[in-house]
This record gives C-alpha cells, structure tokens and sequence, in this order.
C-alpha cells in the first residue's frame, strides 16, 4: 500500500508572486499523476503573519489524523537557505513526537557535501537529492531506485542527484495542484551552462545538454492556453536564462502569441546571448527583459565565474531601447573584491546607459556553490541576523563600507534612473553620503 505523504513547503513569499512554491507544487503534481494521496501543508517565512508554532501544530495534526486513520505516511520537507531554522526546529519536533519518517530535499539538500547530511540533519530519515518529483513518488511506493538521488541514514552516502527526463513529470497546472492566478511562476527548462561561483543552478561535475533540461513543447503550450484563457495578468518565468536556445526560444515566444498571452512576462537573460531574432519575435508580447549583470568591474567578475562583456552589453541595450523593449538590470552588492567604489562605478554605468530599472542586491553564499568554498580566501563575512546570511564585510571592504553600499542600493532600487542624477552629485562628498544614500 502507498504512503500517505504530508509535503510541507515553507517559502519565501515575493509580493509580486505570492508564497507558492513552483517546485513544491511539481511534487505533488507527480504524487496526484501517480495516484498517491497528500496533504500539503504551505507557509511562508517572511509572510507577516508567520508563526512557527502554528505551522508545528498543523503538521503534528495532520500526522495524528493519519495515524488515527491507520495510513502510513512520509513527512517530506523542502529544505531551503531561508527556512533552515524552521527545518532544524520541525525535524527534532517530528522525531521526538512521533514514529514518521522524515524525507529532506530542496537545494540545502541537493548541494550539501558528500556524507555530511546526517551531521546536518541529525532527526531526518531519508535524504533527495536533485529533482524529487519521481524520488517522493518511489518513496511513497516503498522503492528506492539508485537513479533518483536518494540517500537513506544508516547507508552509504554516494552522492549521486536524480536522473529525471522532465517530460516524465507532471504539470502542476495541468493537474489542477496550482490554478493560474493574476502573477504566478513559470518554467519551461531547468538547469544552466554557466559557472557562476554564487549560484546553484549550474550542477558541478556535470555537462550541461540543453536537450534534457527543457519541458515538453506540447505541455508548455497547453499550460500558455491555461493562462491566457485564465487571464494571468503576470508571469515570472524562472529559467535561469531563457533564450538560451535561440530556435526554441523564438518558437515559444511564437507560440504565446498564437494562443492569445498577454501577461507581462518577466524573462531573465543574459546580455552576451542576447541575438536578433529573439529580440525581433518579442513584437507584440508584454515583456520585461531582466538582466543579472552582476558587477561592471572586471576583476570582481573574474572572481565570481561572471566576466562579462559591457560593450556587447551596450549594443543590446541601444537595440532594446531603439525597439522601445522594456528591461532592467541587477547588480550584488557584497562581492569578492569588490570596494565601495566599484559598486558606485557599477551603478554609474547602469546610469550612464539609461537603465530604465537598476535592482541592487546583497551577496548571499549558498550550500555547496563554488562561493561556498572561498569565504576564507576572500574574508567573507556573514550577518548572523537575518533570515538569510548576507555577506557584510570581506578582504576588500569593511562593514561601515558595506552599510553605505546598502544604502546606495536600497536607494537605486526604489527610484527610476530619471532621478538618479541627483543622487550622484553627491557621490564624491563624503559628508553628505547620509543625504545621498537616503534621497
């Protein structure tokens, strides 16, 4: 007889998409494809009305209600940077209240070194790593298939990450576990080529093929329908860059056209991958371009896997603002070697360019990236007063220094480019950096 799951997803609520989570939400679309029954518990740690002891106390009831019942269950618990304390507390809570077996996934699981897991969760089970759409479904099923990154306590720990073919998963549209709101998440592919030394998305060791990291076209067209029919006003497609197959990015681009979409589409791209014909096939969709260039300064770039190359960017921001195609750009605040005047020349090409939109974000280390390994070799410094670790000081600037790139951020951030000349008159005058940063 199959499990009974009880998935909690704890996220990070963004005001312009709301708290669910795509990748709990696929889950569970494959345990319904597969016809195995659960109980999804969701939540949201920066949510202002958050509270962890009634998140505790609705997974407690849900398991006393299965036991009552005489279902066997799983609890599995999506394992995120922002949620660890929340995952810490609710493992220890499961084990010491009850018998059930607790499944870890998510990326603090995924990215964790080889046979340190136990140490990191000493009250969980059974560990995923990878994509755990088809990992909870065996596991609900009492398998556990070698291919689908499943680590049990007790056994040895090979390190190995699902091998799942996307187009074997079910759609969590399509299924019904999710319906199309006014702004929702997307993907149409997973997985990125680049090796960026903050980010998890590129998976270390392994080549990247385009082919097998893309969903279905037939699932995606039929889920575009489903928006436009639902009147999904904006969409936050999640695949790490977009475009990065030309042929297929100016057919799905097509494609929305067709079946009538007209949400905001939000895009995130690379400015070196950016060609024509993705450019000239974005007439007449609603879209914003986002742009993670990072850092202008070369040496920064360097350091992070990220160099890139501002005159290929300046000639595809002439081409978006000749094609009146609206974008923005992020920059991170916090980098290796990086200084607060770097972080202000940054800014100041972005102005110089005419960014409509500039967002300036703060550095955070995540499990098992390339980053991860360099704090001692850059002198990264962690806040231990945030629900996620900002880096605040380093080698290359101090924490006075970093206070004031917060502020030039926050400021940059809330304000059209259109202001930002006034901003900068006061950038070489120290003593009226409070003025500046707060303007």
């Amino acid at each position: 007889m199959n499990k009974h799951i009880v998935f909690v997803s704890v996220d990070w609520e963004r005001p312009q998409d709301g708290r669910s989570n795509l990748g709990a939400a696929s889950i569970l679309a494959s345990l319904k494809a597969a016809g195995i029954h659960y109980t999804a518990i969701e939540d949201a740690v920066n949510a202002p009305d958050f509270d962890y002891d009634r998140l505790e106390a609705r997974v407690l009831a849900a398991i006393h209600e299965l036991e009552v019942q005489g279902s066997e269950c799983l609890v599995g618990i999506g394992a995120y940077i922002w949620n660890e304390p929340v995952t810490q507390k609710l493992t220890e809570v499961i084990h010491n209240v009850t018998s059930v077996p607790v499944v870890l996934g998510g990326p603090q699981i995924s990215y964790a070194e080889k046979g340190t897991l136990e140490g990191l969760y000493p009250y969980a089970n059974i560990f995923v790593r990878g994509h755990g759409e088809l990992a909870m479904v065996a596991l609900a099923r009492g398998e556990r298939p070698e291919h689908l990154g499943i680590h049990v306590v007790g056994s040895e720990d090979r390190n190995q990450k699902a091998e799942t073919d996307l187009e074997q998963l079910a759609s969590p549209w399509l299924t019904g576990v999710m319906t199309p709101g006014e702004s929702i998440r997307w993907e149409t592919m997973r997985g990125c080529p680049f090796k960026c030394s903050f980010c998890q998305h590129r998976e270390s060791g392994n080549r990247f093929k385009l082919a097998e990291k893309q969903f279905d076209y037939e699932r995606i067209a039929k889920e575009a329908r489903l928006f436009a029919q639902a009147g999904v006003k904006r969409i936050s497609i999640l695949d790490p860059i977009f475009h990065l197959d030309s042929k297929r990015t100016v057919e799905l681009l097509t494609m929305f056209k067709e079946v009538g979409l007209t949400a905001q589409l939000a895009l995130q791209c690379r400015f070196e991958s950016v060609k024509d014909e993705f450019l000239d096939t974005l007439k007449g969709l609603n879209v914003v371009l986002e742009f993670g260039l990072q850092t202008t300064d070369y040496e920064e770039g360097k350091a992070i896997g990220r160099p890139n190359r501002l005159d290929m960017a300046e000639r595809v921001i002439e081409k978006l603002k000749a094609r009146n195609i609206p974008f923005e750009v992020s920059l991170i605040y916090g980098l290796p070697k990086q200084t607060l005047a770097s972080f202000r020349e940054s800014l100041s090409w972005c102005w110089r360019q005419q960014v409509p939109v500039i967002r300036a974000w703060p550095l955070m280390i995540l499990r098992g990236t390339e980053l991860d390994k360099q704090r001692e070799e850059f002198g990264l410094v962690e806040s231990d007063n945030e629900a996620i670790p900002q880096v605040i000081a380093s080698n290359s600037f101090s924490h006075q220094e970093y206070r004031q790139m917060q502020r030039l951020a926050e400021a940059t951030s809330e304000s059209d480019t259109t202001h930002l000349n006034d901003l900068f008159k006061d950038v070489s005058k120290e003593q009226n950096n409070a003025i500046f940063y707060r303007a």
